[in-house]
Parts: structure tokens; C-alpha cells; sequence
């Protein structure tokens, strides 16, 4: 059986069925089964997983962006240690 593009995405990408499934309400679950093909697929799932990936992709970005930003402040001094109250 091949794989879904689905599959190949999420696995490249190092994404979870339960990361994809907090984006776009579909649940682990359905996830498998729509992978490993074991249920149809309706238009509305298809959907639904269409907007698990982009609202994914929103949020990595968002994380992404944070990261860059305290990368830029700390980024000389990333291996001193931080004082005991320092959160990031």
C-alpha cells in the first residue's frame, strides 16, 4: 500500500498526530485510520485536515519568530549561565 502525501509530510516535518489534531479538530484517531486507509475519506475531513496543516504552520511560525527574536538577544552569551530567577 503506498502512503498517504499526508504521512510523508507529517513524517518529514517531525509532526505528531496529536500536534496535528490540536489544529484542526480532528482526532488522533481518525488521523490513523485516514493514514493507514481504513475509513473513506469525506471532503469535510479532507478539510478538516487542510486546516490542521495550515493552523500548524501558523503556529510554528509564530514559535519560530519568538525563537529568532530571544536568539538575537542572547546569541552571544549562549552557554553563560542564567541568574536563578531568569525565565526566557
Amino acid at each position: 500500500m503506498q502512503p498517504r502525501r499526508m504521512r510523508l509530510l507529517r513524517e518529514k516535518h517531525g509532526i505528531s498526530f496529536a500536534e496535528l489534531s490540536r489544529h484542526g479538530g480532528v482526532s488522533r484517531q481518525r488521523l490513523s485510520e485516514i493514514e493507514l486507509d481504513t475509513r473513506p475519506v469525506s471532503i469535510h475531513i479532507n478539510r478538516l485536515v487542510e486546516t490542521a496543516f495550515a493552523g500548524l504552520i501558523t503556529a510554528r511560525q509564530r514559535d519560530l519568530s519568538a525563537l529568532e527574536s530571544d536568539f538575537q538577544i542572547y546569541r552571544n552569551n549562549l552557554l553563560d549561565y542564567a541568574d536563578k530567577e531568569e525565565r526566557l
